[in-house]
């Protein structure tokens, strides 16, 4: 099953590939992979190096990091560590990226980076004592605002689909079914 999983692992990270600008996705980072696809297509913009502060360029000089969750279960609106929040090659924006449960966009929200320094939404994340990094903490309600993405509700199609995964358990038996009832659906 193991190996199955690293053979899935690995295609995935193949298709992604030609939408990394030459990035090299490094690790087995699917969920942050995807956050930095989905941003830099929605800005039209080109990933960089790992060696730089922020994820993605756009032509209008933003540099804009990513910061990537997915699911909902506690602490999904809690970024991973952020190593620096001011001084030289910091980014001009932060884009919070919210996958659902299936790897796909459900919310992004955008903020500029100054202005979350200045009203002090990087906390300090400290362990053994010792300050390490800073933290970004999404605020839903009052972070409405900054909302620049969010998925149209679900179809009931796609909801059947669900239902239906579930009861077969196995999400390749619900596409099958998906893209027959789809094909039933064309031949009208």
């Amino acid at each position: 099953m193991f190996e199955e999983l690293a053979l899935l692992q690995s295609r995935i990270r193949y298709r992604l590939i030609s939408h990394a600008d030459g990035k090299n996705l490094k690790g087995n980072e699917l969920v942050g992979w995807l956050g930095e696809i989905y941003g830099k297509k929605l800005y039209s913009g080109t990933l960089v190096s790992d060696r730089e502060e922020h994820d993605f360029t756009t032509d209008d000089g933003w540099k804009v990091s990513v910061k990537t969750r997915r699911g909902g279960n506690r602490g999904w609106n809690r970024s991973s560590a952020i190593p620096k929040v001011e001084g030289e090659n910091c980014p001009t924006h932060l884009l919070f990226v919210h996958l659902d449960t299936n790897y796909c966009v459900a919310r992004m929200w955008l903020f500029d980076w100054g202005e979350l320094k200045a009203t002090g939404r990087f906390q300090q994340h400290i362990v053994r004592g010792e300050p390490r990094s800073y933290i970004f903490s999404l605020r839903e309600e009052s972070d409405h605002k900054y909302l620049v993405y969010e998925r149209p509700p679900r179809t009931a199609m796609a909801d059947a689909v669900d239902q239906t995964a579930r009861l077969l358990k196995s999400p390749r038996n619900a596409e099958r079914l998906l893209a027959a009832v789809r094909e039933l659906e064309n031949d009208k």
